[in-house]
């Protein structure tokens, strides 16, 4: 399996324009790092709905970014449901959230180190790479 560090990917400024206008998502300038910060209001389940209508790349990059921090503060029943989804969309999108994947799954360290997302973003690298 390639382990190997991708290409970074930063948002752009058209994206997170269109993901505040389309999600309502809190923004002021100066938030070091905005997803995160925000990631305790964002509506998963509206995300999950409106993550296969966008057609820009830049977008669903950074709405998954912003969907996998708020699936990492989730629990129980709701993190069963959102992360099958949400690992779906990584496998469809690959190419689009293969640094994120890799961000996640915390490939350096110890899985029992990672984040609570590690294993699902662990699993989704491996099925990828396996198909390749």
């Amino acid at each position: 399996m390639n382990n190997q560090e991708p290409e970074l990917r930063f948002a752009t400024r058209a994206a997170t324009q269109s993901i505040i206008d389309k999600f309502k998502w809190p923004f002021e300038e100066g938030m070091q790092d905005w997803p995160l910060e925000v990631s305790d209001e964002i509506d998963l389940a509206f995300c999950i709905q409106e993550y296969p209508k966008l057609v820009d790349e830049d977008e669903k990059f950074l709405l998954m970014h912003g969907m996998l921090f708020a699936l990492d503060e989730t629990q129980g029943e709701p993190f069963a449901q959102c992360s099958y989804q949400i690992s779906e969309f990584l496998k469809a999108d690959f190419d689009i959230h293969k640094y994120t994947i890799y961000y996640w799954a915390c490939f350096k360290d110890n899985i029992a180190d990672g984040f609570a997302i590690s294993p699902m973003a662990r699993n989704v690298w491996e099925i990828q790479y396996k198909k390749r």
